[in-house]
């Protein structure tokens, strides 16, 4: 049964528009009778497919009580410059009804102007609103996990508006998401996913398939395999987004590609032919690192690519972590493998200052991996890392820690970790081998912070690959 919204809205920008006859008994003319609209809210919001109803507008005549006609219509909004225009429709307008309560289904999604267009006969008025046209997977926490075989999981958790807060209702995740969006159709041998605006993208190791979705429904779009085009190119990696908008990936075979989201197509850049990577740094901005030459390189808009140079020369890259714009390079002494060295950069690879260096002789090797996995938070200028199945904290221009800042639990193995949106937030994806469940894939989610536990969700995805928080867009 499809669930009907009743949300009745005040639009600020609302153009009345309407004629009038000076009011002189004496010679014959009389008032004309003015509209007027109100509502309570500014904004609609309903689901995709869902019918929405609005029913509770009030509207006043000033003078005789007239028959009234409506129309109810929609078009894409106009937005300048973060504004809504004072004529907020742009391009084609779309009727949808003529009856004085709206009720329709719509089947777009986005953010449009709904327009409202009243007459009675001598006085034609306009009444517009926001609408936003949602799906239930509009926005919310998202995690790829992978079974034994290979086949891939999608695990979503509404994040809950504050009325359905209010009304008691629970976050949980839903482990279908794939049976719900493509039925018929599995993630073969996954590995990755991100957010690119309206797209989300899931890499196969199979035959260098991506899988192009739209982010606000999870419907698959294209699942295209690049393997004929290039042997061997089986997508480890999404790094990071070009200047172009267009996504860099790492391969198996250790090669750095492009996919262009656009049209669906994976490539190779001129500066990176014959190049051989180890490593990706995901970040805004591509990062990929060879650590047999302990160099780095990066695209580059004016000159194809840029290098580290000999800046690492001297050093074995263990690991890089972005915070903001700032590089964090995590490396040892060739010579010397207590002699820890860490600079900051960027991902230009500007020569590091002294001042911007943590330099230093250790007393025990580097607790620390290239399997190690990182994230960096702006919010609290720290970067956190696993190393042992432990995780640990540590703050610029200081020395590595020797203790960890959050143990998990005795059985469960720490497969990935990320930071929301407001990088307050650190998540924790963990795979618990001998639970007798059949998902054995948990969420847990701490203070960025202080490492204080704030939520646990147990059984709720396969071996977990990916998390993200999926962004409203």
């Amino acid at each position: 049964m499809k669930m009907k919204l009743y949300i009745i809205m005040l639009f600020c920008l609302m153009v009345g528009m309407y004629s009038c006859y000076d009011d002189d008994t004496t010679s014959g003319r009389k008032e004309v009778s003015l509209l007027t609209i109100t509502a309570a809210h500014d904004t609609l919001t309903t689901s995709f497919g869902e019918e929405l109803v609005v029913n509770h507008l009030k509207i006043e005549q000033s003078g005789e009580e007239l028959p009234l006609t409506y129309e109810w219509a929609y078009g894409d909004l106009d937005i300048s410059g973060g504004a809504v225009k004072p004529y907020p429709i742009k391009d084609t307008l779309h009727v949808v009804s003529t009856d004085p309560e709206l009720k329709y289904a719509f089947r777009e999604l986005g953010t449009f102007a709904l327009r409202l267009k009243v007459d009675n006969g001598e006085t034609t008025i306009f009444k517009f609103f926001i609408l936003q046209i949602d799906t239930e997977f509009s926005e919310g926490i998202t995690i790829l996990s992978r079974d034994d075989a290979g086949k891939g999981r999608l695990s979503f958790m509404k994040t809950l508006t504050k009325e359905e807060i209010s009304g008691g209702k629970v976050p949980t995740f839903r482990t279908d998401i794939m049976e719900i969006a493509n039925p018929g159709m599995e993630l073969e041998n996954v590995t990755d996913m991100i957010q690119q605006g309206v797209r989300l993208m899931v890499s196969s190791g199979s035959n260098g398939r991506i899988y192009n979705m739209d982010s606000r429904s999870f419907d698959i779009e294209t699942a295209t395999s690049f393997g004929g085009k290039f042997p061997g190119a089986n997508i480890q990696q999404f790094v990071a987004i070009s200047a172009y908008s267009n996504m860099h990936v790492l391969s198996e075979n250790k090669r750095a590609y492009v996919y262009e989201t656009d049209v669906d197509e994976l490539l190779v850049l001129d500066a990176f032919d014959g190049l051989e990577v180890d490593a990706g740094v995901s970040h805004s901005k591509p990062v990929f690192i060879n650590y047999g030459t302990s160099t780095m390189y990066a695209p580059s808009t004016s000159s194809g690519a840029v290098n580290s140079g000999t800046i690492f020369t001297n050093y074995d890259i263990v690991n890089t972590c972005f915070i903001n714009t700032y590089l964090y390079v995590f490396s040892t002494d060739k010579n010397d493998p207590l002699h820890i060295y860490i600079p900051r950069t960027s991902a230009s690879f500007a020569k590091p200052t002294a001042a911007n260096t943590v330099d230093y002789q250790s007393s025990r090797p580097i607790g620390m991996d290239r399997n190690s996995m990182t994230v960096g938070t702006k919010v609290y200028n720290c970067i956190y890392y696993t190393y042992n199945n432990e995780i640990y904290r540590w703050d610029p221009g200081r020395q590595l820690p020797t203790t960890p800042s959050i143990t998990v639990p005795t059985g469960m193995e720490i497969t990935t970790i990320a930071v929301d949106p407001d990088q307050k937030l650190l998540y924790v994806g963990l795979y618990e081998s001998a639970s007798t469940k059949e998902l054995k894939g948990c969420l847990y989610i701490y203070d960025a912070d202080s490492g204080e536990l704030l939520e646990t969700y147990d059984n709720i995805a396969d071996r977990p690959l990916r998390v993200i928080y999926k962004e409203r867009v």
